[in-house]
C-alpha cells in the first residue's frame, strides 16, 4: 500500500475515530455525575482491597497527584475511604466503599445502555468483525493494567 493511501486511511480513521469515542464513551450522567476517570478510578479499586496512592498511579499509568485529585472528589462523595498505615502513618490506603461499588454498577448499567443504542445499528456480524479488528488493535499495544480494569467484574 502507497503512502498516499496509508495517508488517507490514517485521516479517514481519525474522523471517525474522534466522532465513535465521543458517542461511545458518554459522560456518566447518573445522579451524581461520574467522569469517566472516576468511573475508570472505581474500576481499578475494584481488582483488590486496597491501594496506596503511589502503587495506584503506577499501577494506571498516571502521576499520584491525578488519583489524589480523583479520589478526593470520590471521598466527599462517600465513594471511597481513606485510611492510613497503622505501621507508617504516611501511607495512605484506598478502597471502595458500598456507595462506591452501587454508583459504579449504576454507571456501568448506563454504559451499557448508551453504547448499546449505538451498537445497535451493526448486523451480528458487523459488530464481531468491528470487535474483532478492535481487540486486534488493542492487543498490539493493551497493558496487563487495561486487561485487568476493563475485565475486571463489580456486580
Amino acid at each position: 500500500m502507497g503512502n498516499k493511501d496509508l495517508k488517507s486511511y490514517v485521516e479517514r480513521l481519525e474522523k471517525v475515530h474522534y466522532i465513535v469515542s465521543k458517542r461511545l464513551h458518554p459522560e456518566i450522567a447518573i445522579e451524581k455525575e461520574l467522569t469517566k476517570t472516576q468511573f475508570v478510578l472505581l474500576k481499578t479499586l475494584c481488582i483488590r482491597n486496597k491501594w496506596t496512592v503511589s502503587k495506584l498511579a503506577e499501577y494506571m499509568g498516571v502521576k499520584p497527584s491525578a488519583i489524589t485529585v480523583g479520589a478526593d472528589r470520590l471521598y466527599k462523595r462517600g465513594f471511597v475511604s481513606r485510611y492510613r498505615s497503622e505501621m507508617d502513618r504516611r501511607i495512605v490506603y484506598l478502597e471502595i466503599t458500598d456507595e462506591g461499588h452501587e454508583i459504579l454498577r449504576e454507571a456501568e448499567n448506563e454504559r451499557v445502555n448508551s453504547i448499546s443504542s449505538y451498537l445497535n445499528h451493526l448486523s451480528p456480524e458487523e459488530l464481531g468483525t468491528f470487535i474483532d479488528i478492535y481487540e486486534k488493535l488493542a492487543s498490539e499495544t493493551q497493558t496487563e493494567a487495561e486487561k485487568l480494569i476493563f475485565t475486571s467484574k463489580t456486580s
